[in-house]
């Protein structure tokens, strides 16, 4: 009696497990068939017309803003414009989303090319109704991509062919020996250069290596930093000259005053103004030193009593015993003037 109610219980439990199993794999398709919403969600349908949908099928999915809303319940030819009509199944909880200024294109869903609809969410505009047309693009758009793309590969075929072919620079390089061994040539002498300046020989190579010589480098840039700081705490003549602004001033008055003389100067104002642009002046001058170079030629060759006295020995000679000789008389003079000068006097 106990064996038997035992077995039922077991029998019992089997059963429920099994029951439960065949909701959740009823839920499951549900759930899957409705897109990904709810499947007690109420629905309304949409529909759009494309020129190419590029392999779309029934039930692939629907997003609107990326979010999975619905499916592709229908994909058919219009029997009045001959192109392709789609018909979708939303959730109508996105109904105030899509408006007529949506706009829905073909996706896809991965890199194996499953397609999807994208739909832009707009719920600045109107509805559309249950049943409705949304505006779509009439192409994919991945169609054009892969078409540049083998476009591109074309075209990148014809450079691999020309380059096969030796055309162009890299073409040469690949095919040309002396290009090629000018390339080397070039490589072994930048490797040789590149070795000089690793060695302590040249100024690079000791510039790059030598310690002495960077330490003096820094101690020279130390010291230019040293010079700067002074300059810029206001220290020594150029110190003062960045700081003082009295001083800054001056020079610049100086400078004006400079400019002004400039101007007077351009200007042919003052003396050395008319020097500079007055040509009667400039023929003045050069008429007297005309004449002074005529007098000192005159002078070399003689001519006047001061030539005569430069050159002539007797000249010179009488000059100085007349000279003696006034000296004496005044000294005579001087010494007995009663004997020069008589004074008489005499009254009537």
């Amino acid at each position: 009696m106990a064996d038997k109610k035992a077995l039922t219980w077991t029998e019992l439990r089997v059963g429920v497990v099994v029951i439960i199993s065949l909701m959740v794999l009823a839920g499951t398709i549900l759930y899957i068939g409705s897109g990904g919403g709810s499947p007690w969600a109420r629905k309304y349908t949409l529909k759009a017309t494309m020129t190419d949908v590029n392999g779309l099928k029934p039930g692939a999915p629907v997003r609107v803003g990326g979010v999975e809303v619905g499916t592709v319940t229908k994909v058919d030819f219009d029997k009045t414009s001959g192109e392709v009509e789609v018909d979708m199944r939303l959730d109508s909880r996105v109904k105030d989303r899509v408006t007529d200024k949506s706009q829905a294109a073909l996706g896809a869903l991965g890199l194996l090319g499953e397609k999807a609809v994208d739909i832009t969410a707009a719920p600045g505009g109107t509805p559309i109704p249950d049943g409705g047309y949304v505006k779509a693009d009439k192409e994919d758009p991945f169609k054009g991509l892969l078409a540049d793309t083998s476009e591109s590969t074309a075209h990148l075929r014809r450079i691999l062919a020309r380059l096969d072919a030796g055309e162009g620079l890299i073409g040469k390089a690949l095919r040309d020996e002396e290009l090629y061994n000018r390339m080397v040539d070039i490589s072994t002498r930048l490797q040789a250069t590149m070795g000089k300046l690793e060695s302590d020989r040249g100024p690079l190579g000791r510039l790059m290596n030598d310690q002495e010589m960077s330490r003096n480098l820094s101690r020279s840039a130390a010291g230019v930093e040293s010079v700067i700081s002074r300059i810029e705490s206001g220290q020594g003549a150029l110190g003062v000259l960045s700081k003082d602004e009295k001083l800054v001033a001056d020079l610049k008055g100086v400078t004006s005053n400079l400019d002004a003389i400039a101007s007077r100067l351009n200007k042919g104002d003052g003396t050395l103004g008319k020097m500079m642009t007055d040509d009667t002046l400039y023929k003045r001058l050069d008429a007297l030193t005309a004449r002074l170079d005529s007098l000192t030629s005159r002078m070399e060759k003689g001519e006047g009593s001061l030539a005569k006295l430069m050159n002539d020995p007797d000249f010179y000679n009488n000059l100085d015993g007349a000279a003696k000789d006034a000296r004496a008389l005044i000294a005579d003079v001087r010494k007995d003037p009663s004997k020069y000068l008589r004074v008489q006097l005499k009254v009537f």
